[in-house]
């Protein structure tokens, strides 16, 4: 006979592994801090490369005035304002970026602790129907 109980948890899990597995199952296979280092890792990088685009599409988009006021360019403010504008834009990104990773590693942790407390029902129930069929044998 079929345990209802036991149909809607393998039902719930294979729908959290289904929905969940690429996110929460491969979020939780690391530390927090060692998720939240390689985010900002990778948000260090993205916002380099993004910064340096946005340079490079701004200076085309000047180059002929640039080229005109060559001679006449004092480059030490312009150097000073272009890494103040980076060391500002990479600050507020990673801020942003921590705070986007810690919810992800705490949802997808609370997640998982939903799942394993599931797979835990699950062993009890298949436990209790050992024991009911070990003790059915043993009456025959």
């Amino acid at each position: 006979m079929v345990d209802i109980r036991r149909l809607h948890l393998l039902v719930g899990m294979a729908r959290f592994k289904q929905k969940n597995e690429e996110q929460s199952l491969r979020i939780n296979r690391y530390f927090q801090g060692d998720y939240l280092t390689f985010s900002l890792i990778r948000n260090f990088f993205l916002t380099t490369i993004g910064y340096v685009l946005v340079l490079a599409i701004i200076a085309m988009y000047n180059m002929e005035s640039l080229l005109s006021n060559l001679n006449n360019l004092n480059l030490r403010p312009l150097i000073a304002a272009v890494v103040l504008g980076y060391l500002v834009v990479l600050g507020i990104y990673s801020v942003i970026a921590y705070t986007q990773a810690k919810i992800r590693y705490v949802r997808a942790e609370a997640d998982n602790k939903r799942y394993n407390r599931a797979l835990v029902r699950m062993t009890k129930i298949y436990r209790a129907e050992q024991l009911e069929d070990d003790d059915q044998e043993e009456e025959e």
